[in-house]
């Protein structure tokens, strides 16, 4: 019995481990802390001007694991002078990274409105740039839609989440600006009966 009992928690050790090592470049991952604060970050970094038509940017109590905490991105009801082609969203810079290193970028992306959903993901990582967030190269960058995402590995709290994730060299940089932002397609028509709204929790970081 104490053989078995040791045996499960070096399991659980160990899976925690490996859980930490995934995520520890990116800061406040599970956006726990971003939601503690209500949307205020030191880390994170948000894209929005909801009064003036870019996009709202928030917290959200949903979660993909653990605890509360995720970002909400949406074009708000209540607002009626949308720029629909503005994306609004969270980036970070992260720093730590070894040089010339294939690496992964990972998230979790929660879209509600189906198949046909007029909204999809922006996702990537960019060099740095100081104090010109959202300026730098693109090392690489994919874009998420719902309706692909059905055999994607779905989370535990909220099923709605869904994990998608794009390879990148870091090259010379040992820092890198990680980003996801929404978009619109603009070629459809658009209803704010159900605001444009998507969800994101869960980043991370690895070596290949």
């Amino acid at each position: 019995m104490r053989i078995q009992k040791k045996l499960a928690l070096s399991a659980t050790m160990f899976t925690a481990c490996l859980a930490f090592s995934a995520q520890a470049y990116v800061q406040d991952p599970q956006l726990t802390e971003y939601r503690a604060d209500k949307g205020k970050s030191s880390v994170w970094l948000s894209h929005e001007d909801s009064s003036g038509g870019l996009g709202d940017v928030g917290s959200s109590k949903d979660s993909a694991f653990g605890d509360e905490g995720s970002s909400r991105f949406r074009f708000k009801r209540d607002v009626s002078n949308h720029d629909f082609n503005s994306k609004p969203g969270l980036s970070q810079i992260v720093s730590g990274l070894p040089a010339n290193t294939d690496m992964s970028y990972s998230l979790y992306f929660c879209d509600k409105k189906g198949v046909n959903s007029p909204t999809q993901l922006h996702f990537g990582v960019r060099e740095v740039i100081p104090n010109a967030p959202l300026a730098g190269t693109v090392l690489a960058d994919a874009k998420a839609h719902v309706k692909d995402l059905a055999q994607a590995p779905q989370a535990e709290n909220k099923k709605c989440f869904k994990q998608v994730s794009v390879d990148f060299n870091t090259g010379s940089n040992t820092q890198v600006e990680i980003f996801s932002l929404l978009e619109v397609d603009t070629s459809q028509e658009l209803s704010l009966d159900k605001e444009l709204e998507v969800r994101v929790d869960e980043f991370a970081i690895e070596k290949k």
